[in-house]
């Protein structure tokens, strides 16, 4: 868990966020605040709608999601080639 807010730690939970649609960080509840708010001025620089929250359970976490966020057909297609693989019986 982390106490305090890096800016490459933030900019690789912002790529993470692009690629995957969502992303979570273990983080202090005091960094809580800062982050969501971090996170949500690099996606409103992007024009995009982003969802964030917190959880003070253990450990601590924050969340941010891209609610109209999807995979692309290539992505998709790569995922079914993956999951048909790991699902054969041989």
């Amino acid at each position: 868990m982390y106490g305090e807010l890096d800016d490459r730690d933030l900019a690789e939970d912002y790529l993470a966020l692009l690629r995957r649609g969502s992303v979570m960080r273990r983080l202090a509840l005091g960094v809580h605040p800062a982050w969501r708010r971090a996170i949500r001025a690099k996606a409103g620089r992007d024009a995009l709608r982003v969802r964030t929250w917190s959880r003070d359970g253990v450990p601590p976490t924050v969340w941010a999601v891209l609610p109209n966020w999807s995979l692309t057909p290539e992505e998709r297609e790569k995922l079914a080639r993956l999951l048909s693989w790991q699902q054969r019986d041989d």
